[in-house]
């Protein structure tokens, strides 16, 4: 009788173990095709990129989806969502829309940048209120290099310290630069605080005044009325009574 029973309890833990196997690879089945499913069906196929235009699209995508299981929709939400996306050079925010399973919008804020100063290799780049934004090795395009000033130390996230007397004018100017979408390489002050704009092979003399916006203004319009070559423009004793200007050619 003892016997039996044991052997009787003996079949049924055998008969718990086997249902316990079938469950957990019955688990391990369904976890394996959830994985496939999700690999096949929610892979990132399709990007769109809403920048001010001053990285590529594919720049963008390459700094923005670094990572591997960015190659699918919802990982790259889950993984921004907990770790954030990483900083980007002139960049104030990167924000994204899941348009569909297969498909994200990235929406990117960029900088307004006016200009950047160089100190021991480095370019320091600062908005409209001379407020240093970046710090990259070499000059970003389209960004005036302003050179002849002392800024001291400089700290990302603050206003350049510097005793500069123009500094407030300075700013002013890039203002109008900006507004005027005139692409200037380099603004360059010397010992007294003339100003000379480097605008291609052009140079631009503006001196040292309280506004530039009838200089400025103008600008464009007076460069186009020469024809091909380099040019010195001289705009030093321009006012509202003396719109004349000279220009001489130069060899580069």
């Amino acid at each position: 009788m003892f016997q039996n029973r044991y052997r009787g309890k003996g079949k049924a833990m055998s008969e718990v173990k086997r249902i316990k196997r079938i469950v957990i690879f019955s688990i391990i089945a369904l976890f394996i095709v959830l994985i496939i499913t999700f690999l096949a069906f929610f892979r990132l196929e399709k990007v769109e990129v809403v920048s001010g235009g001053y990285y590529t699209d594919t720049e963008i995508k390459d700094m923005v989806l670094n990572k591997v299981t960015d190659r699918y929709t919802y990982l790259f939400a889950l993984r921004s969502k907990l770790l954030g996306i990483d900083p980007i050079p002139f960049v104030e925010k990167v924000d994204y829309e899941i348009i569909d399973k297969n498909t994200i919008k990235i929406f990117v804020y960029e900088r307004k940048i006016a200009g950047c100063v160089n100190v021991m290799g480095k370019y320091f780049c600062f908005d409209r209120e001379g407020t240093v934004t970046d710090s990259v090795d070499s000059k970003p395009q389209d960004v005036a290099l302003v050179t002849g000033i002392d800024v001291g130390d400089l700290v990302i996230g603050q206003k350049i310290d510097t005793d500069f007397d123009s500094f407030d004018g300075l700013m002013g100017l890039v203002t109008l630069i900006t507004k005027n979408e005139i692409k200037v390489q380099e603004i360059s002050y010397d010992f007294r605080g003339n100003i000379t704009l480097f605008i291609d092979d052009d140079e631009v003399l503006i001196g040292k005044k309280d506004s530039y916006d009838l200089e400025i203004n103008n600008l464009s319009n007076i460069m186009k009325t020469m024809g091909e070559g380099a040019f010195r423009f001289d705009l030093r004793y321009m006012d509202s009574e003396n719109m004349s200007v000279t220009a001489k050619q130069i060899d580069k």
